[in-house]
């Protein structure tokens, strides 16, 4: 939002005294008027009383008609200066002096009219008085009191006689008396108009300024004081735009949020506070909240509201940028787990059915890419496939994409579709992913599995989150690069996987999977020497559970971690009291995921677990996959080599399946191998099997590490172990897995070392 705009305009709150100063005339403006209708009053009368003389045949040229017009330029001179506002002073003598210069001219000159003349000469330093300085009113007004005396006086030009009586020199006073009070009355209200203006234009100036501050507090001020009466109106205004006379509701917008707080309060006429809103005044449109306190008179009669406004812009701009932070994932630009969680935690606080669908999006091999073009590359091929997500989802408003993990992306739909139309969706993205990602000049192909689950009416969005991340595991479990929907045999598919994930917890904390022992013994006397610890369970709805089915979604959660908890716990108690029984020593083989030996604390629990049993550290044997040692093979060495340091060895199961190599033997640090049954079945028809059977176990003599053949099930196998070399053996010619009560019957050494012999 804009938080305001700036526009040159006078603020509604400005207060009338800038109308009335410019109302009121400066002494010298006042002055020039004066000047001006004077000179103009002056200049009318004179020409009138000469056009009157001339008529009636008085007026005769001589040496006055010089005077008199000299006395109209300066006049005409006076007022042409005092209308252009020019030479101020100027102006003021050319007024002052003409008029009494023609009066003297008439006294000196003419001899007429001496007494009328005197009497008009003695009144002119009011004139000196209004338009010139204190000092030249004062000097002229003593220079006529002189010239009146001397005149009435010495030079005998004018006698007074009243009644007989010489009242000459009175009359001399008289004048002179006149001519001071004249000079007195100009002077002394000018000094005082004069100060008074200068009073008032200070009291003006101070004004202005504090005008002018309180407009720059405004202007800076973050903040609007508002006061509307008990009609609405806002009769004060204080802050940036203009807003006075205008109706409240039509100033504060956008508070229908807080509408039934604020309406209530105002009903009640009491305070109200934190109101957010909108404030649309003459050049501000900026988010605001608002408090407020109601105003009353002293008799208690409601006369509106006191109020003030914050500007809240910038820190809401600032909160949706936090949000918008705390909600994106900063690499790709998708919504992040914390925002797909907040969605979820919305479906289940209102109790929504869920009606949409959920496609987990898990990358194929995300790890290899990363090895094979750095990090750098792995990040150009997650911004790349967020570019693309993005893209989609922006077509679609029902549709959004959240990265969830590291590789792992979620597409939430938030409508009812069908099986068709998640089926297109899914393979949309699955096209969208794996086209090529150009980088550093080279492409990288990617590969996703993806896993969808539709909701239907009555289930909850925990049922559809667990169907998808079924859905994604069967995905994957095909090999990548492929989409699992939910048909009907999918569905069925996903039901039971859902059902046997969330029994597996309930099934290890209740002990309800049991541990069956398949023997090991040597070669050289079919005696037992050893056991493998592998675990049976018995769903309650499915029955017998093939073990590999439960294990590899046990390795899909963290159930894993516990499982192999509990299997190792179980396994030490069971055979630890088996030999106290039997007397008998024999060594303890538990299979170990590569989520466990890459799990934290797993060193610690296997400690704490041989502590708490009893069991000696040197008849544990920990047996795991070459494959699953390669996905972190120095992360796995290093856990490996502090196994061992407890006295347990450890032995690499199933040598020979997959990407096996000789080589690795000589770098792992295992004390033994078991080969898988693969090799012995193919023995039985083909020399070079047995062969290689013999070059195994060789190499394994030389590398001094100890090696079992397994799945051994028929005599002729046997016969080929022996042959090559083999000290242990394991499979069902010599036990199928059974209970630890079972454990070392129908395992004899007649029969069978005959035979070889």
């Amino acid at each position: 939002m804009q938080r305001y705009n700036n526009k040159s305009k006078t603020s509604s709150w400005d207060s009338p005294v800038d109308a009335f100063a410019e109302s009121i005339l400066s002494p010298d403006r006042l002055q020039q008027s004066i000047i001006f209708y004077s000179a103009l009053t002056a200049l009318i009368i004179m020409l009138t009383t000469i056009t009157s003389l001339f008529v009636v045949g008085q007026y005769k040229p001589n040496i006055g008609t010089l005077v008199d017009a000299l006395t109209v330029a300066a006049l005409i001179a006076s007022a042409y200066l005092a209308a252009q506002r020019k030479f101020m002073l100027l102006q003021g003598l050319l007024l002052c002096v003409s008029i009494p210069v023609n009066l003297l001219a008439m006294l000196v000159l003419d001899h007429e009219g001496i007494f009328v003349g005197m009497l008009l000469l003695s009144i002119t330093p009011i004139i000196w008085g209004l338009f010139t300085t204190m000092k030249l009113s004062f000097a002229y007004t003593a220079f006529i009191v002189g010239f009146i005396n001397w005149y009435m006086g010495p030079a005998d030009r004018l006698d007074v006689i009243v009644s007989g009586v010489d009242n000459t020199s009175l009359t001399a006073i008289g004048l002179s008396l006149v001519a001071i009070a004249c000079c007195v009355a100009a002077v002394l209200p000018k000094q005082f108009g004069h100060n008074v203006y200068t009073t008032l234009k200070e009291v003006l100036q101070r004004e202005n300024r504090y005008r002018g501050r309180s407009t720059s507090y405004a202007e800076m001020s973050s903040d609007w004081h508002i006061e509307v009466d008990s009609t609405g109106k806002i009769v004060h205004y204080f802050g940036k735009g203009d807003a006075l006379g205008r109706r409240w509701r039509d100033v504060l917008v956008g508070w229908e949020n807080d509408e039934a707080a604020f309406n209530g309060a105002i009903q009640r006429r009491e305070p109200f506070s934190r109101i957010k809103g909108i404030l649309r005044a003459d050049g501000v449109n900026c988010s605001v909240e608002v408090s407020g306190r109601p105003l009353f008179s002293e008799s208690g009669e409601f006369t509106g509201y006191l109020g003030v406004a914050h500007d809240i812009s910038v820190r809401e701009e600032f909160e949706q940028k936090l949000k918008q932070q705390a909600t994106t994932d900063l690499l790709t630009g998708l919504e992040n787990r914390h925002a797909f969680n907040s969605l979820i935690e919305s479906y289940k606080r209102d109790d929504r059915p869920a009606l949409m669908s959920v496609l987990y999006i898990d990358l194929d091999k995300f790890k290899e890419l990363n090895d094979r073009h750095g990090h750098a590359g792995g990040d150009a091929a997650l911004i790349a496939l967020g570019g693309r997500l993005k893209h989609l989802a922006d077509k679609d408003d029902t549709i959004r994409m959240f990265r969830i993990g590291g590789d792992e992306f979620c597409c939430v739909v938030g409508r009812a579709v069908n099986l068709g139309e998640i089926s297109v969706l899914a393979n949309r993205i699955r096209s969208l992913v794996s086209k090529p990602i150009a980088y550093d000049g080279r492409l990288i192909d990617v590969t996703a599995s993806i896993g969808a689950a539709i909701g239907l009416q009555g289930q909850s969005i925990a049922d559809v989150l667990e169907q998808a991340d079924a859905a994604v595991y069967e995905a994957k479990s095909q090999g990548g690069d492929s989409c699992v929907v939910p048909d009907a045999k999918v569905r069925q598919r996903l039901e039971r996987r859902l059902s046997i994930h969330r029994d597996l917890m309930p099934a290890i904390d209740e002990g309800t999977i049991e541990l069956h022992y398949q023997p090991i013994v040597r070669v050289s006397d079919c005696r037992l020497v050893g056991v493998e610890a592998l675990a049976r369970w018995t769903h309650p709805k499915y029955g017998s559970i093939n073990p590999s089915e439960f294990i590899e979604i046990a390795e899909a959660s963290r159930h894993i971690i516990a499982f192999g908890q509990y299997v190792l716990r179980q396994a030490c108690e069971d055979i630890l009291g088996w030999m106290s029984k039997s007397g008998d020593s024999i060594r303890l083989s538990v299979n170990v995921s590569p989520n466990e030996l890459l799990s934290d604390g797993f060193c610690e629990s296997v400690g704490e677990i041989l502590r708490e049993t009893g069991f000696p550290p040197n008849l544990l044997e920990l047996e795991i996959t070459e494959r699953g040692v390669l996905r972190n093979i120095e992360t796995s060495c290093k856990v490996i080599e502090v196994i061992r340091e407890m006295g347990v060895t450890i032995a690499l199961d199933d040598f020979g399946t997959g990407n096996s190599s000789l080589s690795r033997l000589e770098h792992l640090p295992v004390d033994r191998v078991k080969i898988d049954r693969s090799f012995f079945v193919r023995a039985e028809e083909s020399d070079r099997a047995r062969q290689v059977l013999g070059i195994l176990s060789g190499m394994s003599r030389v590398l001094d590490i100890n090696v079992i053949a397994e799945g051994v099930e028929t005599e002729e196998q046997f016969r080929f172990v022996n042959l090559a070399g083999f000290g242990e053996v394991q499979g069902y010619l010599f036990g199928r897995p059974a209970p630890i009560s079972q454990l070392g019957l129908g395992i004899t050494s007649s029969g069978r070392t005959g035979q070889l012999a």
